[in-house]
């Protein structure tokens, strides 16, 4: 089935939560495996890239139906991320528009620079307050290069609190596309699609999704979720399973390291991974949360058998929940943080149980 998720993406890489995202073209044709994409006309759908939660509207024309697909690519040795969702419109057997939608760190600057992005030989720039968010614009024309052709193309990138950003494409498919860059502003303004994504995105509203397991989805590139990664702090050698999640590895600079989950981006989790040779959890932690600040709630969900919960960490603009597993004489110490912090998939370490175990069972020294 057609979907517009192919071509050569103006999309970049995400290099891990904090990180910053850059831009760069990938090469057309490197689409691994194809994805047929799912149709619905209308209803509540969560978007298994971005992890968006969206109640898509209904079209009042017959036969129209939302295409869903999206993409994903691992790259520069497993060390950076891009993906994106697709959604396509369809009146019968016919394209009428498509839309991709990104979540992440963009090192390219601010929004006004991430737009850029767009490289078409014609594009034009602008300011605008849409859908209550402030965005920076950019349009021009496409070229696909197939049987689509040339089309009027329009990027918007809004940036969020905590750092990321809500980027999006759209593209006019329909046989009178605008001509003009404010026609094309007018008809942006005037989509049912896009004011709904961007309120799904202002308002973090989210839902579980699993975007390796699902057949609409599509990988680019050769390197699997599941891969083998090193971890130079813990000094841990973790083989990443199939949990339907894409994760990325990098270490920090204070004896921990970390996994960044990329798909789905929302909520935003980071699991930090520590590591205490010769002692124990239960040696350890006491002295470890005494020293820090503590936020007083209900232990965190889902823990998996053999763990232990402890207090969370009330950080400078985070919170961290711990748990702790004795493994082969050292206290193997794992903080969930999410963003936002408040929402229960944020206190929940039962769709993690796959990742911790690979933890636990990881290569040492």
């Amino acid at each position: 089935m057609t979907s517009l998720d192919r071509g050569s993406p103006p999309w970049g890489r995400r290099l891990g939560v904090g990180v910053a995202l850059g831009l760069g073209l990938i090469a057309a044709g490197v689409h691994r495996a194809a994805a047929d994409p799912l149709p619905v006309r209308s209803g509540k759908v969560v978007l298994p890239i971005t992890g968006l939660a969206v109640d898509l509207p209904k079209d009042a024309r017959k036969q129209a139906t939302w295409m869903l697909s999206g993409s994903w690519s691992l790259t520069n040795g497993g060390a950076s991320f891009d993906g994106r969702d697709v959604i396509d419109l369809k009146v019968g057997d016919k394209l009428v528009a498509g839309n991709w939608v990104h979540i992440g760190y963009f090192d390219a600057g601010d929004c006004a620079k991430v737009v850029q992005a767009l490289d078409v030989p014609d594009r034009w720039t602008a300011q605008q307050k849409l859908w209550g968010q402030d965005f920076q614009i950019a349009g021009g024309t496409w070229d696909f290069e197939n049987d689509l052709g040339k089309k009027p193309a329009i990027a918007l990138c809004t940036p969020g609190p905590a750092g990321s950003s809500l980027l999006l494409y759209h593209f006019f498919l329909e046989a009178k596309p605008p001509a003009t860059s404010k026609a094309a502003l007018a008809a942006i303004a005037k989509d049912k699609l896009l004011p709904r994504v961007t309120k799904a995105w202002a308002t973090g509203a989210s839902g579980p999704a699993t975007p390796t397991t699902l057949p609409q989805i599509k990988q680019r590139g050769d390197i699997a979720a599941a891969r083998t990664v090193a971890l130079a702090q813990t000094q841990l050698e973790v083989a990443l399973p199939s949990d339907g999640f894409v994760w990325l590895a990098r270490s920090g600079d204070d004896g921990s390291d970390f996994l960044d989950r990329m798909a789905p981006s929302l909520p935003d989790v980071t699991l930090e991974i520590g590591r205490a040779p010769g002692t124990t959890c239960a040696a350890i932690m006491p002295q470890m949360i005494a020293s820090q600040q503590t936020f007083a709630e209900p232990p965190p969900t889902g823990v998996p058998f053999g763990w232990t919960a402890y207090p969370t960490l009330q950080l400078d603009k985070a919170r961290e929940r711990l748990v702790c597993k004795d493994v082969g004489g050292a206290a193997l110490v794992v903080g969930l943080m999410a963003t936002p912090p408040t929402t229960p998939a944020a206190r929940d370490f039962g769709p993690l149980a796959a990742v911790l175990e690979a933890l636990a069972t990881a290569k040492t020294p």
